[in-house]
């Protein structure tokens, strides 16, 4: 939604400048919106419905927790921040939740802290870590080497896509 969570939900109209939406196994985006709309105020905020799933709850609630984290939208504020927050809550996670989870949340306010979570600040680190590696290795390689470029190359985007 074009709203803002940490103004009491406030509509956020205005010009979408970045439109990045999430993709890959297990994740769907239903969207009408693109980069350079103009939300207006006259209608409803909606500017898409993101799903997931997986071969159980964990599995979904972890593609959510990546689709929202590559979810990018500029230009106007929106709600994906909340839902970030809201994946990590004990609750939601166990699924014990009712039709006044959100309101309980919203009261306590610690959802609408703006603290990066441990686990994100873990993963930025392990990606520049890796990121270094390869342009390490990279750059090292030579034909006499562990092998060319080329498969050392391959053998890092396997070790990406474990990761």
């Amino acid at each position: 939604y074009a709203e803002d969570p940490e103004n009491n939900f406030f509509p956020s109209p205005g010009r979408i400048n970045v439109l990045r939406a999430p993709a890959g196994p297990g994740v769907r985006d239903d969207s009408g919106v693109f980069e350079g709309w103009n939300v207006p105020m006259e209608y409803d905020p909606l500017l898409s419905k993101l799903i997931t799933w997986g071969a159980d709850r964990e599995e979904s609630l972890s593609r959510m927790r990546r689709a929202l984290d590559e979810y990018e939208v500029d230009g106007i504020k929106t709600n994906i921040s909340f839902f970030r927050r809201m994946m990590n809550h004990p609750g939601f996670i166990n699924g014990t939740f009712d039709t006044g989870f959100i309101d309980r949340l919203l009261a306590d306010e610690w959802i609408l802290s703006e603290a990066p979570a441990a686990d994100s600040l873990l993963q930025a680190t392990l990606g520049a870590a890796l990121a270094a590696r390869r342009r390490a290795t990279l750059a090292d390689a030579t034909p006499n080497s562990a092998g060319s470029a080329w498969k050392l190359a391959g053998r890092h985007r396997l070790l990406d896509r474990s990761v």
